[in-house]
């Protein structure tokens, strides 16, 4: 027996036995759509990107969505005499903003001949853990599923700063010093307008656009911008940051990488290509009326929530329809209990009174409506009228802070639900709940008669509220990007039976389940611990967004992969002992030549 034999024997046994069981591999919507990577970093030419396309069942480059794990992602090109296999994780940062982990920069481009080989070259949790254990690659979304050009994202910092600036430069120093260089954020949340003065070089204006943030190790933050200076060539024109503030004094250190990734020349907050150093302006007077602190919001509603904050007599919101950012100041709290008299002031330094009503959904959920009518004069008898607000409209908003624990009740199911899309009856859904984990439901769509999985999604239930005879539940999607909120209406038939429809992310009312949702039928009172105890929870790869209109979907059919039972048939404790067989046969393969 040669090597070459027994080797193939080897790989070919364990690519039988040990095949990644987790689900179909496909691309849900909110990953699919045009991209755009930087693929070169040159001194004189600047930077180079390429192009990608990411459709229901391929990446462009990378090839076939073979088969995946949780994020990671086995991609295939088929040749006529081979096939080449690459393992990536991938996590979706924003709608905007892909982040892509290789294992090493070599195994990018390397080509594996089986997917045992390419999964075993899979980044591990370990590595994704620390930076620069694994190599990274931001993708750009430019256009969406449906070729629309991709919408701003609201930038995480607020306010209005004097500033320092150092870039790095080996010839003479480049810097703004004096803290007369200005950054505020009119007239759009989604910008940061930065103007350098009292510099070492000329002075200049420049705008920072959006196109996402997430969190990273400690307290600093990654934050992902397009650059105006790349439409001079000076800059390029995707950059990423690493940012921090300190909550008592409001100062943030902000440090830009040299190019298009998060590594290059970017060490922290403090240490990058160029630097940063943000100092809060002092607020323009407030009016007499809200300078003495004789109204305050009540203290369920102190902390942080998606878009809003607040503090004693002060509210932060960020409405991402206008991307206007209101502070808000309480001024005085009306008899019915509900509505607040306020006055509020935008990041343009508009300024009105108005009336809020406030409502306590849940520990983990507040609705809030603003008065459709503001006025520059103090009426509050007026503007806090029933008919200065539209019953329909809330802004509802999940707690991020001080969130009560897991408990039963969070979801309103218990056991399995199944049903058909209203307006695509061969595709069938199915819902469940988790009774290791009673604030989280699964749901899937398949088709029918084949069974082919078309999406997955995993809902963190915030809680519920029944308002005219209907029930609403505020979730946040576990599978797709942070901060992505989802409400559901729904009508209890039965205890068997429900009607259910999307409602948006703020609880759209007048909505109707009955007419227009989809019936769903219970097949198990309970998703039984017991009866799946050997499994992990059902595995979700990269899924997508909610579709307004579920329709049936056209693919290109990978033989490959073939849809697995749910639950999963294989254990853990049998996928581990595959791997400890690996390890043994190719020990013993090496000491036999």
């Amino acid at each position: 027996m040669n090597r070459e034999w027994c080797f193939a024997f080897l790989i070919g046994f364990l690519t039988l036995q040990c095949p990644f069981i987790e689900g179909s591999c496909y691309f849900s919507q909110q990953f699919q759509g045009e991209y755009v990577m930087q693929n070169s970093a040159n001194v004189g030419g600047g930077i180079q990107y390429s192009l990608l396309t990411i459709t229901p069942n391929s990446i462009s480059i990378w090839g076939n969505c073979h088969k995946r794990n949780d994020n990671n992602v086995i991609l295939m090109f088929n040749y006529t005499d081979t096939s080449c296999f690459t393992c990536l994780h991938l996590k979706l940062r924003s709608p905007n903003v892909l982040q892509v982990f290789a294992s090493s920069q070599e195994t990018i481009s390397k080509c594996f001949i089986n997917e045992v080989l390419a999964e075993l070259n899979c980044p591990s949790k370990k590595s994704l853990q620390t930076r620069g254990e694994t190599t990274e690659i931001l993708l750009f979304k430019t256009k969406d599923d449906q070729g629309i050009s991709t919408q701003k994202q609201y930038c995480p910092i607020d306010g209005k700063y004097y500033t320092n600036y150092r870039g790095k430069n080996p010839l003479r120093p480049h810097e703004c010093i004096g803290f007369n260089s200005t950054v505020d954020s009119c007239p759009s949340g989604s910008t940061l307008n930065i103007r350098l003065r009292s510099c070492t070089f000329d002075s200049y204006d420049l705008r920072f656009d959006c196109l996402g943030h997430w969190r990273g190790s400690g307290l600093e933050t990654y934050l992902v911008f397009t650059d105006s200076r790349h439409l001079e060539g000076q800059k390029p024109k995707y950059r990423c940051a690493l940012y921090k503030q300190d909550k008592v004094t409001g100062k943030i250190e902000m440090a830009v990488s040299r190019d298009s990734t998060c590594t290059s020349d970017l060490y922290n907050a403090t240490s990058g290509f160029e630097t940063f150093i943000l100092a809060p302006k002092t607020e323009n007077p407030w009016p007499p009326e809200v300078s003495f602190g004789i109204c305050s919001f009540p203290k369920w509603m102190f902390g942080y929530w998606e878009y809003v904050r607040v503090e004693g007599d002060t509210m932060v919101y960020k409405d991402h329809s206008s991307f206007k950012t209101y502070t808000i100041k309480c001024a005085g709290a009306r008899e019915d209990g509900d509505k607040y008299f306020i006055f509020s002031r935008t990041q343009c330094n508009e300024e009105s009174f108005n009336c809020m009503k406030i409502a306590s959904r849940s520990k983990n959920i507040l609705e809030f409506q603003l008065g459709i009518n503001s006025s520059q004069s103090k009426d509050p008898y007026t503007l806090c009228a029933e008919e200065n607000f539209d019953e329909y409209s809330w802004v509802t908003q999940g707690r991020l802070d001080n969130m009560s624990k897991p408990q039963n009740g969070l979801c309103p199911i218990t056991g399995e639900y199944t049903g058909r899309i209203p307006d695509a009856l061969d595709l069938c859904a199915k819902l469940w709940s988790d009774c290791r984990a009673p604030d989280i439901m699964y749901y899937q769509v398949s088709d029918c008669s084949t069974k082919e999985l078309y999406e997955e999604r995993e809902y963190h239930c915030l809680g519920h509220w029944q308002e005219s005879n209907l029930l609403y539940t505020y979730t946040q999607r576990k599978d797709v990007a942070d901060g992505t909120s989802e409400c559901f209406v729904g009508s209890i038939i039965s205890d068997n039976e429900i009607n259910i429809k999307e409602a948006g992310e703020h609880c759209q009312r007048n909505m109707d389940p009955m007419k227009y949702g989809m019936k769903l039928t219970k097949t198990k009172p309970l998703y039984s611990c017991a009866e799946h105890s050997t499994t992990t929870r059902p595995k979700f790869g990269p899924t997508g967004s909610p579709r307004s209109s579920t329709v049936s979907p056209t693919r290109k059919d990978i033989e490959s992969n073939a849809i697995p039972k749910l639950p999963n048939e294989n254990s853990s404790s049998q996928k581990a002992s595959i791997y400890f067989m690996l390890a043994f046969v190719a020990l013993f393969v090496a000491k036999q030549f």
